[in-house]
């Protein structure tokens, strides 16, 4: 399908790599409506990290993911998955992906290409999940890879982030408490309001035309301790609402968003996103494509690909 582009800044003039980090749960399927990821905050018990010889090896079990080496590494909050270039890029670049991948999973296999495209180029993709519902309980999990990987293994102290669909809450409520180590943010089909997702037209005095998930709904008000619908819909839990910090800081955003996107549906978020970003200062770009919620990522990765490593050359400037 043919992309099209309403907004345009002049990152576009530098060729780049992207990297868009692949999920650590393979079969945790990409729709911001489906389950089967709730449980991705209770990660397994803490385990020390060993010290090692050369920064370049991690301990951990060790796989191949399609010429890579890809790490499954314990922390002190969790695990964490690390894919790893041949050649690391200087400063060692790295992407925050949080829990969703999958090469042969037809919602994600352009996402897949395009990381492993920056993989080629010299990135790490590097898959920590925070909280599936945006709570800040989640952060610590983010941290500790952090943390880890930029003190024992020398990445690079700001790093991009991307994501698609539901992992968005987990993405916007890290970056907003972490402005000043965030280079960019791509976002594909992202949830931005609650109420669009998990809300939707099925909950009793939301105004929502999305599709709804009545059970992730449930979900989120738990997890926030909400009793009542009210409660969820009155709340500042979006990533709309955590936009301050990062026009502040002046973290550029790239989204795309598909014309057809029931689930996540435009007018309720990424117009919503742009108008507020905007409105604070911040640099953002929409990128529009024929599609629904699936498949996730661009056919053509190449524009976002540029806008991650250009982004990263401006703020090493």
């Amino acid at each position: 399908m043919p992309i099209a582009i309403r907004e345009t800044t002049n990152w576009f003039g530098g060729v780049v790599v992207c990297l868009i980090l692949m999920g650590a749960i393979a079969s945790a399927q990409s729709s911001a409506g489906t389950d089967g990821s709730e449980n991705l905050s209770q990660l397994a018990q803490e385990t020390p990290i060993a010290q090692v010889a050369r920064v370049d090896e991690f301990p951990g079990e060790k796989s191949d993911c399609e010429g890579f080496d890809r790490y499954e590494i314990r922390t002190s909050q969790g695990t964490i998955s690390v894919v790893c270039p041949h050649h690391p890029a200087p400063g060692k670049p790295w992407m925050w992906r949080s829990m969703f991948w999958g090469v042969g999973a037809n919602a994600t296999k352009r996402v897949a290409r395009g990381d492993l495209k920056l993989v080629e180029q010299g990135y790490y993709v590097v898959i920590a999940p925070g909280d599936v519902a945006g709570h800040p309980r989640g952060n610590p999990i983010i941290d500790a890879a952090y943390q880890m990987l930029t003190q024992e293994y020398g990445f690079s102290k700001t790093l991009s982030m991307a994501s698609m669909s539901r992992e968005n809450l987990a993405l916007f409520r890290w970056a907003a408490a972490n402005p000043e180590k965030v280079e960019s943010i791509y976002v594909d089909n992202g949830v931005c309001n609650v109420k669009s997702w998990p809300g939707g037209k099925l909950v009793p005095g939301n105004d929502s035309v999305a599709d709804g998930d009545p059970r992730s709904w449930a979900g989120m008000k738990h997890a926030y301790d909400f009793e009542t619908d009210e409660e969820l819909l009155a709340a500042k839990v979006s990533p709309i609402d955590l936009l301050e910090p990062l026009a502040k800081a002046g973290v550029p955003i790239l989204m795309v968003c598909g014309t057809k996107d029931t689930t996540v549906p435009y007018e309720e978020n990424g117009a919503l996103m742009k108008e507020r970003y905007e409105r604070l200062g911040g640099d953002i770009t929409i990128i529009f494509e024929e599609k629904g919620h699936h498949p996730h990522g661009l056919a053509d990765p190449t524009p976002v690909v540029s806008f991650i490593q250009t982004m990263r050359s401006r703020h090493q400037q």
